[in-house]
C-alpha cells in the first residue's frame, strides 16, 4: 500500500507563506532543490488544493534555470496529479485530473490502488486526511525564518503524534525532517 505523505516548506513560526500570501522568503538554493528532488522521484501521484496547484503549474512550461530546477520541473511533469477543486473545471497541465472533492474514502482507496507513495499538498487539503488519520508521513522543510502571519501548515482539529525518522540540514540553515505518523494508518 501506498503512504500518503504531506511535506511542505515553512518558515519557523509554521507558515507556508506570509499574511500577503508571498513565499519569496523561502531558501531555495542547489542543496534544498537536489533534496527536494529526491522526494519528488518518490511521488507516484501528487494530490492539490486549488491554491497549491496554481502555485506549482508553473513547473509545466518552465524552461531554464538551473540544472536542479530542469530536474525538479520534468519530475514534476512526468507525476500523475489530481487537483481538488470546486472552482477549477479544466486542467493547465498535462497529467492532471480535477475532481471536485476527494474524500477519506476515496483516499484510502487510492492508497490501496496506487503503487508509489502519494503526496498531497496543501494544508486544507491535508487537513481532512491527517484528521482523518490517513496521513503516514509528515516532510517539513524548515527555512530559518519568522513571518509573523500567513497560512499555517498544520490546520487539523486533532492533535497529532509524530515520530521523527529523519533530519537533514543543509548549509544555508534550512532543516528538511520527517516523521511517521504515528496514529497514522
Amino acid at each position: 500500500m501506498a503512504k500518503l505523505v504531506f511535506e511542505m516548506m515553512i518558515s519557523l513560526d509554521g507558515y507556508i507563506n506570509d499574511a500577503t500570501g508571498d513565499f519569496d522568503w523561502g531558501h531555495i538554493d542547489a542543496a534544498v532543490h537536489g533534496h527536494a528532488n529526491e522526494e519528488g522521484r518518490r511521488c507516484g501521484l501528487a494530490v492539490y488544493g486549488r491554491r497549491m496547484y496554481e502555485t506549482m503549474a508553473i513547473w509545466e512550461t518552465y524552461q531554464g534555470g538551473t540544472p536542479f530546477e530542469a530536474e525538479y520541473a520534468e519530475l514534476w511533469r512526468q507525476t500523475d496529479k489530481i487537483v481538488v477543486s470546486e472552482t477549477l473545471t479544466e486542467p493547465k497541465t498535462r497529467r492532471t485530473k480535477i475532481l471536485p472533492s476527494l474524500d477519506t474514502e476515496a483516499m484510502r482507496d487510492l492508497k490501496i490502488q496506487t503503487g508509489r507513495d502519494i503526496f498531497v499538498s496543501g494544508p486544507t487539503l491535508a487537513a481532512a486526511y491527517l484528521d482523518a488519520g490517513l496521513v503516514d508521513e509528515v516532510g517539513i522543510y524548515y527555512v530559518p525564518v519568522a513571518v509573523g502571519d500567513g497560512t499555517p501548515m498544520f490546520q487539523t482539529r486533532n492533535k497529532m503524534k509524530l515520530a521523527r525518522i529523519e533530519e537533514v540540514p543543509f548549509p544555508n540553515g534550512t532543516v528538511f525532517m520527517r516523521y511517521d505518523v504515528v496514529n497514522g494508518s
